[in-house]
């Protein structure tokens, strides 16, 4: 019997060098049987059965399928291990093969180290299996997932309607998809992958196109410590799709296995689908020549629709295309913060970035100079997503910042933003009085405008007449005239204004303060019984005022004509799917600068990471608020020569929320975490 002959490795394989591997591989610790492609291969595996047998898949006198199923039915084989070996060319059907009880199909040429380690893990397996291989129905039942009638009732549902016996087992809900998919991966030595826990790597994600990642149900997560690929499959039989990705990647794939929901969400959130990147010249002629025919290639143009589309997905506010020394890499800004999103050969660098340049209306023949130019991205949703492109040479070629603008999207609430409580309060007592100035302030990335386009959405009505000014336009508002400003014709923010104020304006929102001209501008139209949004860098509302007296403006000027100024900050939210609740001591909430403990044990929560955040742990942004309202105390300050930390005070004195107290309220409510928090504010 084959307990007596566990030692014996059979390989049926017309090619010589195949055998010869295998010798020099298992030479060592098996008796080797070396067999040809012929009629008496069964009979001759009778009189000596083997522990394991190699077995070839482009078998001709006999079919490989049939040598399969009379092992599976040859009492004397019912101990033998079967791998089969498959070339490069699909030749045999794999599934069916392993249901009729391969243990493993391994690609043509294959590693012998890898092969020998399969053979010896499948051994180790056989001996805690008394009965072998067991079908996957047989396996449920003795590790209890399922009952034996609950099987039968299953298999007798296949035989009539026919479909794969797990599919029919999760569709009754006698077990998760998750459960079928580890009972699978345990029959087949392979590890399991939770998409819905884990996310792929940026570099990983870049080897593969993502049309090919779509159509063949792939997913490359990460190169491990020895340089091969670990790539999710929702069927890890398909050894021709495994060779594929090994050709394309240059890389030994090692395979794990994952659920057909788990991949479909990770393509949704990782892979987007694909839009179009339109020209910023809407006419019909010609596409400006390039010095790079790269550029109009169409495995480029795809590569370029594909970031831009997985960016837009992923609601990050720029893209940057960096070449580097060795590679063309890409990150996003999510949420403020960096990611990695793509690798890239350093040798698509310049189809990439002549692609984005023509598209962009730049001269594609600078490369010594910045550039600006702008374009629009198609989603294949139809929305459109303005982008605005800077390219800035650097030592290893240009470097490309995108800035993502979308045009229709919902424009969020106060609330959505995170102004609430007495701040709210106050923002809207002044926003409802028809006349003076309101400043929006803080540092570039802060909100500025989101605030003041909810601010303009929430007056915006019938009786109004509303002019915004603006560099760019970043969203669409119903009922407002909108202007963009071009400084190339000399149309710029105090110039636009002028004329502003003579058509007869209810409300007017000039984009940004950046000069005297402009300031004074806004100043005249605030006391003159105009409403006047605008944004100033600043760091806080005492900040805000001075940096207005600064660029010049009169001390009284700035004290009359502004009524509130709001200075801003903007944390990453906590993602709700993966926060974990942790405990701060009072001294260590001190020594984080964060003033005095509200408690000697502070509930707060902290950030984790899952496949919905990218494994950041936070998802989405909050907004901190400082809301100061100039009233007579603050004006007499102000006039009187007082300076910026006299207006801290006196805010202070007012019970006026700064940036940070507002954070850490957003904290002990579980909005963001105190590492936001530390990060974002001084």
């Amino acid at each position: 019997m084959v307990e007596n002959a566990r030692r014996r490795l059979a390989v049926s394989d017309e090619d010589a060098d195949t055998r010869a591997v295998v010798r020099a591989t298992f030479g060592d610790a098996y008796d080797i049987d070396e067999y040809g492609d012929e009629a008496s291969l069964l009979s001759k595996l009778k009189a000596r059965p083997p522990a394991v047998l190699l077995l070839d898949c482009q078998l001709h006198t006999l079919q490989t399928a049939q040598v399969l199923r009379q092992i599976t039915k040859t009492p004397e084989l019912s101990r033998t291990v079967t791998f089969v070996l498959a070339g490069p060319v699909g030749c045999f059907d794999f599934e069916e093969g392993h249901r009729l009880g391969a243990a493993d199909v391994v690609a043509k040429p294959f590693d012998p180290v890898d092969l020998r380690a399969r053979v010896e893990g499948a051994l180790g397996r056989q001996q805690t299996a008394p009965l072998g291989r067991q079908r996957i129905g047989t396996l449920l039942v003795r590790a209890g997932a399922i009952s034996q009638d609950e099987l039968d009732t299953c298999i007798a549902k296949q035989r009539e309607h026919g479909g794969r016996l797990g599919a029919i087992l999760v569709r009754e809900g006698l077990l998760t998809e998750m459960e079928l998919v580890r009972a699978l991966a345990g029959q087949m030595n392979i590890g399991v992958a939770d998409l819905h826990e884990e996310a792929p790597t940026a570099s990983a994600v870049g080897l593969l196109p993502r049309d090919f990642i779509m159509r063949q149900r792939v997913l490359p997560l990460r190169v491990d410590d020895e340089g091969r690929l670990v790539l999710a499959m929702t069927d890890p039989l398909d050894v021709v799709t495994i060779d594929e990705v090994s050709l394309r990647s240059g890389k030994r794939v090692v395979r794990v296995m994952c659920t057909e929901s788990g991949f479909d969400q990770a393509v949704t959130i990782y892979l987007s689908t694909r839009g179009k990147l339109k020209s910023a010249d809407e006419s019909e002629g010609a596409p400006p020549e390039a010095d790079d025919a790269l550029a109009l290639d169409e495995s480029v143009i795809a590569t370029v629709d594909a970031l831009i589309s997985d960016a837009a997905s992923m609601k990050a506010s720029d893209i940057h295309i960096e070449p580097c020394e060795d590679m063309l890499r890409v990150r996003c800004r999510i949420d403020g913060v960096l990611h990695e999103l793509r690798e890239y050969p350093l040798s698509l660098s310049p189809g990439v970035i002549s692609r984005l340049k023509i598209m962009g209306t730049m001269d594609i023949s600078e490369r010594r100079l910045p550039q600006d130019g702008r374009t629009s991205f198609e989603t294949s949703a139809g929305e459109r997503v303005d982008l605005r492109l800077v390219s800035i040479p650097s030592m290893f070629g240009e470097n490309i910042t995108i800035r993502l603008l979308e045009m229709s999207p919902v424009i969020p609430t106060l609330d959505d933003l995170g102004l609430i409580g007495p701040s709210r309060e106050r923002y809207e007592a002044a926003i409802r009085i028809p006349e003076g100035g309101v400043i929006i302030s803080g540092p570039t990335g802060s909100g500025k405008s989101t605030t003041l386009y909810a601010t303009l959405e929430l007056i915006n009505t019938p009786d109004r007449k509303v002019y915004t000014v603006e560099d760019p336009i970043e969203r669409k508002i119903p009922g407002l005239v909108q202007t963009e400003i071009k400084e190339a014709i000399g149309l710029t923010f105090a110039r636009a204004l002028r004329s502003l104020v003579r058509a007869d304006p209810d409300v007017i929102m000039v984009g940004e303060v950046r000069d005297l001209e402009t300031a004074k501008m806004a100043a005249d139209a605030a006391v003159t019984g105009h409403l006047v949004f605008t944004t100033v860098h600043a760091n806080d509302g005492a900040a805000t005022i001075y940096r207005l007296i600064e660029m010049g403006l009169p001390r009284y000027v700035a004290a009359a004509a502004f009524r509130c100024v709001v200075a801003q900050r903007l944390v990453r939210r906590l993602c709700t799917h993966c926060r974990r609740q942790e405990t701060l001591s009072a001294k260590k909430w001190e020594e984080l600068g964060l003033g005095a403990a509200p408690a000697d044990e502070i509930q707060i929560w902290a950030p984790v990471g899952c496949g919905r955040c990218f494994n950041s742990g936070y998802l989405g942004r909050v907004g901190l608020f400082e809301v100061l309202t100039v009233d007579d105390a603050l004006r007499d300050i102000i006039t009187g020569g007082g300076a910026a930390a006299d207006v801290r005070r006196a805010a202070a004195q007012a019970r006026v929320a700064s940036i940070r107290e507002d954070g850490i309220a957003k904290v002990l409510a579980g909005k963001t975490s105190y590492l936001e928090l530390v990060r974002v504010t001084a």
